[in-house]
């Protein structure tokens, strides 16, 4: 691998939350029928555990092998490779990917924002008594990431809400230990995903609706994968994002049945998965630029994303 593509799969980063509960490298394979997909363990990118479980890609004549992975990295440098031919990963470091070069092309929307209540928080500690972004300033913020949407997203509320973006500190934490984080006093605020923004509730409190500082309504992954693959594989792609979109709708209007689906690939305990907020999945049958140019638009505003219409992410 060249310097300039592996500059480019390390910036897509480790992103999204979720229960690592098992993963598996995809094995080398010769051409065939089997469409390969990357998934991570998360509600987020659930839509192929459905459609899997359900039969949704069976019906629509699909033979799939699907493969769950950690983070966005992880299946982007699959992609690229070809041992995976569709992955799931965040809009950020897909658009800084492809300023660096790299042929991806986001093909269908997974998690999106659509208003309260959010799966991203800005919470504290119970024993703090900050309510709002002026209240932070000067103090130490965790994020899952740094360069990615939750550092964006962390510093987008703090100044929409009267607070100096400049003064606080950022550090990367997971968001399986930002609760922890909190309740040892280790940082003053965290930007916490679910499902451990419903786990951390023992000991931690939201102050505030973190998705809403990025956008009304916009998507927050996508599925993808590379421009020259798409092109050789048009039918197959397109029967693709028609299942995601079919997975989408029955997703959003079956909470209950897609719960137990969900427990059986990211081990969410029941008593997490009773209260935690579930992901809105984007039901468009196709995607638009408007839906991803918000969360591009914040990473150019306060990270070092390069101004990127969303349009060219996107496989027409």
């Amino acid at each position: 691998m060249n310097h300039s593509r592996a500059a480019a799969l390390r910036a897509l980063g480790t992103v999204a939350a979720g229960t690592v509960a098992w993963s598996a490298a995809p094995a080398a394979r010769a051409e065939g029928s089997t469409l390969q997909i990357g998934a991570m363990p998360t509600d987020a990118a659930a839509q192929a555990f459905y459609a899997l479980d359900r039969g949704f890609f069976k019906a629509a004549g699909l033979d799939v092998a699907l493969t769950v992975m950690t983070n966005t990295a992880t299946i982007a440098a699959a992609v690229s490779s070809g041992s995976i031919d569709i992955g799931y990963g965040s809009v950020v470091p897909l658009a800084e990917a492809h300023n660096r070069g790299l042929s991806f092309k986001a093909i269908a929307p997974a998690g999106m924002y659509a208003g309260a209540p959010s799966t991203l928080m800005m919470m504290v500690s119970k024993r703090s008594t900050a309510k709002t972004g002026a209240d932070l300033n000067g103090k130490t913020i965790a994020v899952n990431g740094l360069r990615d949407l939750t550092q964006y997203t962390a510093q987008a509320w703090i100044a929409q809400n009267g607070g100096d973006i400049k003064t606080i500190k950022l550090v990367e934490i997971p968001f399986s230990e930002m609760g922890n984080a909190l309740d040892a006093g280790r940082v003053d605020a965290a930007i916490v995903g679910e499902p451990y923004m419903a786990a951390a509730l023992g000991v931690a409190r939201t102050i505030g609706d973190a998705g809403g500082a990025v956008g009304k309504k916009y998507y927050i992954t996508t599925w993808f994968a590379t421009e020259a693959w798409l092109n050789a594989h048009a039918a197959l792609a397109r029967t693709f994002v028609n299942v995601m979109h079919q997975t989408a709708e029955w997703g959003n209007t079956h909470r209950a049945d897609s719960a137990e689906i969900l427990r059986k690939y990211s081990k969410i305990s029941p008593e997490v998965m009773a209260t935690m907020v579930r992901t809105t999945y984007g039901d468009a049958p196709r995607l638009e630029p408007v839906m991803l140019q918000p969360v591009i638009d914040v990473a150019v505003k306060y990270g070092t994303t390069a101004p990127t219409p969303a349009a060219d992410l996107i496989w027409h």
